[in-house]
């Protein structure tokens, strides 16, 4: 076995191979540069999937061809591969009962659903899964105003485009003013004696529509695709106010703390690496099965998460893929509360 068979082809890949390593190590530096300093590494983190399976069919094919260059790329990969409990596990689902320290929670972009006939569903649902905390986002507040149209026995607050819904006494409730087009809010819920502390946030949305991934020439696609970029930085250099602005309510907290919403942002990204340096990803502690919860432009991703404070323990998260109102799906975790 050669350490690499000298020829154009296998050059050629080899640059290919080590360009694909570095934009993958890159992506890591999410967690300490700024958007608004370095906003490219966003779309890093947002290809991070294509970058990881590319790399690895690089790898194969160095073991076929029997090059010795294949042990330091493997040795890499699995370090490379260490985040891959953000978006996928491989386990069943627990479907033991909820004991009395523990919490059903539910995160889900409804994308204004209004039809009467998803509004029952999405009560059915609640009610089937027996959810003690629901967080929605992109709601018509309206729906949660009147006592008489959506869960009405249940302890409700919203604000704007978001809104939390729960089995426990909603005891105290804000709105959380972020500038731009995000929105959050922060509510105490009195269960038995303990006090948790919830924030629903809703992070700038990129405004990107489906014409946009649509092209007929070459010019046209260059300039969608010069388009989608800018309008993915300035994205990300929004999150950044709104995600800064929002760790400091949640580091301000005396009580334990749920964060549950749509990030309009993914793994490894600034926002996330944000948000877990206080908190923790439910999913990648108690995932089960793919964890992507966006599908509507043809490249699935994962933008809605569930974090909790050290006071919880994450006993289980998963994406249900079986509800279709929305653009989305809805996650769902077990927290023991200690």
């Amino acid at each position: 076995m050669m350490f690499i068979k000298k020829s154009k082809l296998n050059y050629l890949f080899l640059i290919i191979h080590l360009s694909i390593t570095i934009l993958l190590c890159l992506t890591y530096f999410n967690k300490f540069i700024e958007p608004k300093t370095f906003p490219y590494l966003g779309l890093l983190a947002l290809i991070y999937p294509i970058l990881i399976a590319i790399y690895c069919l690089f790898t194969i094919f160095w073991l076929i061809k029997r090059q010795l260059i294949f042990v330091p790329f493997f040795i890499i990969t699995l370090f490379l591969l260490f985040p891959i409990k953000k978006y996928v596990h491989f386990g069943e689902l627990n479907n033991q009962p909820i004991r009395n320290n523990e919490l059903k929670i539910l995160t889900y972009n409804i994308r204004y659903a209004n039809d009467n006939k998803d509004l029952r569903s999405l009560e059915n649902y609640i009610h089937q899964k027996d959810i003690d905390i629901a967080f929605f986002h992109e709601i018509y507040t309206r729906q949660w105003r009147s006592k008489e149209i959506f869960l009405a026995e249940r302890y409700n607050a919203a604000f704007d485009l978001i809104g939390i819904s729960s089995k426990y006494p909603i005891i105290n409730e804000q709105k959380i003013i972020l500038p731009g087009n995000g929105f959050a809010c922060m509510v105490d819920i009195q269960k038995d004696q303990d006090i948790i502390r919830c924030f629903s946030i809703y992070l700038e949305p990129m405004n990107l529509s489906k014409n946009l991934f649509k092209a007929n020439s070459l010019k046209h696609f260059e300039g969608n695709l010069e388009l989608i970029t800018e309008k993915l930085i300035k994205g990300f250099q929004k999150h950044q106010v709104q995600i800064d602005l929002l760790s400091k309510y949640i580091k301000e907290s005396p009580y334990p703390v749920l964060v549950c919403g749509d990030l309009n942002s993914v793994p490894l990204s600034y926002e996330y690496f944000t948000l877990k340096k206080d908190l923790t990803d439910v999913f990648e502690e108690s995932g089960k099965g793919l964890g992507w919860t966006f599908y509507d432009y043809y490249y699935p991703i994962r933008i809605d998460y569930i974090f909790a404070s050290n006071s919880f323990t994450p006993m289980q998260c998963y994406v249900d893929k079986t509800i279709t109102i929305s653009d989305h799906y809805p996650v769902l975790a077990t927290l023991k509360l200690n």
